[in-house]
């Protein structure tokens, strides 16, 4: 075990396509104060190294490469990570001198890819810019016109752009406009469009479906209906529960069987994730973030509950992105859908237990571990290093259950 608990949590990087291209690691020590630095004398090759190999970062970004920030201390003595999997970020406070040019030559002909975090231009960077390969723009810090002169001065150097920190999508097709080619930031979790926007009829009914899976008086007979007037939605429920996240049963080979293996909750459940998944043009990664959070909110809610009062949680995770698959203000969908009062208000008002745990999910989603209620989670005997084991749980868990959501 390290010395220091360290924080981790993930934030994707995509492509113009909004499919995920890379993702940035981001970790604080437990009790730390800085975001993405290890306190003091602890910023060391050999805790990260410790922290990672017990990670198994390979379940937090999968197949893709890992960016991760590089003090000047780690940059004059890297750490051996595997130059595939790893894009060493160069933090924009450091000094850009002779031996750091040195050092950061040396990562790039030994074959690492080099990206210029939080980049400003000035000339004293020209030499990084020959080296580098990514160079990331915070578009929160410039408005549209300085972004534009961004671009205009990185142009003569062979760099791939990042815009870093888009929170709209207004401002993701802008950059797309402008040359960018990667992107960075929580635009995917909110709705693209909100005033005078009318739900499609595709979405329509989707809509309609999730507000009958989650009527609280529905039987199991009834919800069995419900997905059998959807033929694509009773085959892909049969493809799932036949698939490796569900090993060790006998084959499935009708939706009665599926549904009586399955029970109540859990097949509302799995309805209602199919669902989500199958929307046309929603990105696949806003399904994994909807599974994340699901199973992150029920095992955390597994640490002061029972296993079946828990599937509440679960539900709230899985509806808590609803207004960006739909577009529309998350109070206009849940106003139309059957939800228990204590779910409404968990995922409108954020109150009671459901909504102090997915307050707390939302907070370490985005690596803004100081926003999270720690005395109050404490109560609910929920410590920091059970709210990381349940993020890491889920996030292999969302990883598992997305291949086979996908392939049903």
């Amino acid at each position: 075990m390290t010395d220091q608990h360290i924080l981790l949590a993930r934030q994707p990087i995509f492509d113009v396509d909004i499919k995920v291209s890379a993702y940035e690691l981001l970790f604080r020590s437990d009790g730390g104060t800085q975001a993405n630095v290890l306190d003091g004398d602890t910023a060391t090759s050999q805790v990260l190294l410790n922290a990672f190999n017990e990670l198994d970062i390979s379940d937090v970004v999968q197949n893709h490469p890992a960016y991760i920030n590089f003090t000047r201390t780690l940059i004059l003595s890297p750490p051996p990570f595997d130059k595939k999997r790893f894009v060493i970020e160069v933090l924009e406070d450091i000094e850009a001198d002779e031996e750091l040019m040195r050092n950061l030559r040396s990562l790039k002909d030994a074959g690492y890819t080099i990206a210029l975090d939080d980049f400003v231009y000035d000339s004293k960077w020209d030499p990084a810019l020959r080296i580098a390969d990514i160079v990331k723009i915070d578009v929160l810090a410039f408005d549209e016109a300085e972004i534009k002169r961004h671009v205009e001065l990185l142009k003569p150097f062979k760099v791939t752009l990042l815009a870093e920190k888009v929170e709209t999508h207004e401002m993701f097709h802008y950059c797309k406009g402008l040359g960018f080619t990667l992107f960075q930031g929580y635009f995917l979790s909110k709705p693209e469009q909100v005033k005078g926007h009318k739900i499609p009829a595709s979405k329509l009914v989707v809509l309609n479906l999730l507000t009958q899976l989650q009527d609280p008086n529905a039987e199991l007979s009834d919800i069995a209906t419900i997905i059998a007037e959807d033929p694509v939605l009773s085959v892909k429920l049969i493809k799932l529960v036949n698939s490796a996240a569900f090993s060790g049963r006998r084959e499935i080979t009708s939706l009665q069987h599926a549904v009586s293996m399955l029970g109540l909750r859990q097949v509302k459940s799995w309805a209602t994730l199919l669902s989500l998944s199958n929307m046309a043009a929603k990105p696949n990664e806003l399904s994994v973030q909807a599974m994340t959070r699901a199973k992150m909110c029920q095992l955390l809610a597994e640490c002061f509950t029972t296993p079946a009062d828990s599937d509440v949680y679960f539900t709230t995770g899985l509806l808590s992105n609803l207004d960006a698959f739909f577009d529309v203000e998350l109070a206009q969908i849940i106003a139309s859908m059957p939800l228990s009062p204590v779910v409404t208000e968990g995922l409108l008002e954020r109150s009671g237990p459901i909504g102090l745990i997915l307050n707390a999910v939302l907070a370490y989603e985005q690596a803004l571990w100081d926003e999270i209620d720690q005395p109050a989670l404490a109560l609910l005997n929920i410590s920091s290093r059970k709210l990381e084991c349940a993020y890491l749980d889920s996030i292999r868990w969302a990883s598992e259950l997305g291949a086979a959501v996908q392939h049903a």
